[in-house]
């Protein structure tokens, strides 16, 4: 976590696209941006150096820019979520096969556990909301896990080495409600959170939608966006730092931990780039 601390992180590049951005992820050596647009919605790019290989069709699936993409390196696929459609969209790479999963609720952030399953983030208006976790080949559901009530418009969450989750929550932009990320155990129950009320100051957040974890060190990366920013925290949600470069609302991000970049997605430049950070 020092390193992080010390550490003066730069833009390397800045990869652009012909359509909004609404996620970065990658498998072995390929980098795959999730665009806004009805057909080739995937655009592939190495991750070596960021030339354009190929574009992907998922049909069916329907861009949104409450939609999120992950990726499994283990099963070799990509997930993207419907929001409002209620579907996850699994995407098999060695062979281009599709599949849809209906889930309950309004699937929005994904990410893969420790156990290789789907780790879904489902709003539910007027109710409790949920993390969903999937079986990998056939979409199953294998647990939920239903949110303690304060904890709404969750968008994001990953599940910790510690078998915790972190999960960042807040109402988009508005001003009322919390702002926050919290660790909550299996039973729903935060039991670490950092940030209340919105804000710019240390210990405060302002539309956290997005998250990335350092699996080695378990520092937690936060797209803090209307604060246009990446906040670092501990595994303790205690402040590490701030990115020395602002992130315009910031809303997506990728951690590439073999080659310790940063993959931030913004608007700098017609929200229709990715930023790259070395750290």
């Amino acid at each position: 976590m020092l390193c992080y601390a010390r550490l003066a992180a730069r833009v390397i590049k800045e990869i652009l696209t012909d359509d909004f951005v609404l996620g970065v992820t990658s498998v072995d050596d390929e980098l795959f941006v999730l665009l806004h647009r009805h057909d080739t919605q995937v655009t592939v790019y190495s991750i070596n150096d960021y030339k354009l290989l190929r574009h992907l069709n998922v049909p069916g699936f329907e861009p949104d820019v409450n939609n999120y993409i992950t990726s499994c390196v283990r099963h070799k696929c990509l997930y993207m979520s419907d929001r409002d459609n209620c579907f996850i969209h699994r995407y098999d790479l060695a062979n281009s096969a599709t599949s849809k999963w209906s889930v309950s609720g309004k699937p929005c952030g994904l990410s893969v556990t420790p156990s290789g399953n789907l780790l879904v983030t489902c709003q539910y208006p007027g109710s409790s909301n949920k993390l969903v976790e999937l079986n990998a080949d056939s979409g199953r559901r294998m647990r939920e896990v239903v949110l303690q009530s304060d904890v709404v418009y969750p968008w994001h969450s990953v599940q910790l080495t510690t078998g915790q989750f972190v999960v960042c929550h807040s109402d988009g932009y508005t001003k009322d409600g919390l702002h926050r990320v919290c660790v909550v155990g299996d039973d729903g129950v935060v039991t670490l959170s950092y940030g209340g009320q919105y804000g710019s100051e240390v210990g405060q957040l302002y539309g956290p939608c997005h998250l990335a974890v350092d699996k080695g060190r378990q520092v937690i990366f936060v797209a803090d966006e209307w604060n246009d920013r990446v906040v670092l925290l501990s595994p303790s949600l205690e402040f590490v730092r701030c990115l020395s470069e602002r992130m315009p609302r910031c809303h997506r991000l990728y951690l590439h931990e073999a080659t310790r970049r940063l993959f931030v997605v913004t608007p700098r430049t017609g929200d229709r780039s990715v930023t790259v950070i070395k750290l």
